[in-house]
């Protein structure tokens, strides 16, 4: 008789046989070569993610685990094509008695949102110039509801529960001592920069009840997130009575932090403050990307490829 241990998806090694609750991100109805359907599954935790294969499914089965559904499951940890992926031996779904947190199945950021919401706003506070204070502060009061839960993105980097406002907290440290480094950047402006410099996101990305993004908006694709948070700003600071000419230097900001126009940034940074947010925003998204691909590679070995790095692997250095 097979021994189902628990495990989370961090830990998981190849021919482990693993039990769980596992929320259920993606679940898609496809045929084998044998002209069989099976579903292709990715279940999460708050530890990560991992693709599932259910072979053989059944009429029906396609309803009964649907994304956005928490299971339970029995599998066999196989390796295919240099990545890990679950062969499911049994699931069934949870039930109200179980009392399951949803929250305790998806990934999330590392940090507490109410801490991360607060760190956030006390950097706003203290911002000496009045005019980017009650910008930021307004902002962050107005989506706060939103900014406790959006992920940063739908694939990429952050892309947890409450990632959005982990990527501007750790981009908001750096600032810190970039403003150290060098006294001649105007930090008030750094730090407004990047408390807002991703907030069109909340507008581009519709999330699944679990906190995770289910699709692009109807805005999303047709504007993307830098327009629309230009607009968002643009409409704030005609609502707090901002000057237009102070507005214009975050909305630039907004605009140019892509750097290139095939990643949307149809102008590059105009001044020091907006360069510096362009390096803060791809250190951070590429170091998260590079430690998330690290935390499931032994150490002396490379890591699974990465698709938002051209699909580079990287070095767990023993």
């Amino acid at each position: 008789m097979v021994q189902y241990n628990p495990s989370k998806v961090s830990k998981m090694k190849k021919n482990d046989n693993i039990c769980g609750y596992f929320y259920l991100k993606n679940s898609e109805v496809r045929v084998s070569n044998q002209n069989s359907r099976y579903l292709d599954l990715t279940f999460c935790d708050n530890s990560g993610e991992i693709n599932a294969k259910m072979w053989n499914a059944d009429d029906g089965d396609e309803i009964l685990f649907r994304a956005g559904t928490i299971v339970y499951a029995e599998c066999l940890v196989k390796e295919f094509q240099g990545s890990l992926q679950l062969r499911v031996d049994t699931i069934r779904r949870t039930t109200d008695s179980e009392n399951i947190d949803i929250s305790a199945f998806v990934p999330s950021a590392p940090e507490k949102p109410e801490e991360m919401y607060a760190y956030v706003v006390r950097i706003a506070e203290a911002i000496a110039d009045p005019d980017y204070k009650k910008l930021a502060l307004y902002i962050l009061e107005e989506y706060k509801k939103e900014l406790m839960v959006y992920p940063a993105a739908k694939t990429f980097h952050h892309a947890v529960r409450s990632g959005l406002l982990y990527h501007t907290c750790t981009m908001l440290r750096g600032a810190r001592h970039y403003t150290e480094l060098y006294p001649e950047l105007r930090g008030d402006l750094l730090y407004t920069g990047v408390i807002l410099h991703d907030i069109g996101k909340i507008r581009e990305m519709e999330l699944m009840d679990c906190g995770l993004v289910a699709d692009y908006s109807l805005e999303g694709n047709l504007l993307g997130h830098i327009t629309l948070g230009i607009c968002m700003v643009d409409a704030a600071a005609a609502q707090t009575g901002i000057p237009h000419e102070k507005a214009v230097l975050i909305e630039h900001m907004i605009l140019s932090h892509h750097y290139e126009p095939e990643f949307g940034s149809p102008k590059k940074p105009a001044f020091p403050e907006a360069e510096v947010l362009h390096y803060l925003d791809i250190v951070d998204s590429r170091m998260y990307d590079m430690e998330l691909a690290l935390s499931s590679t032994r150490p002396g070995e490379f890591s699974e490829k990465i698709n938002s790095l051209e699909k580079r692997t990287v070095l767990k250095i023993d």
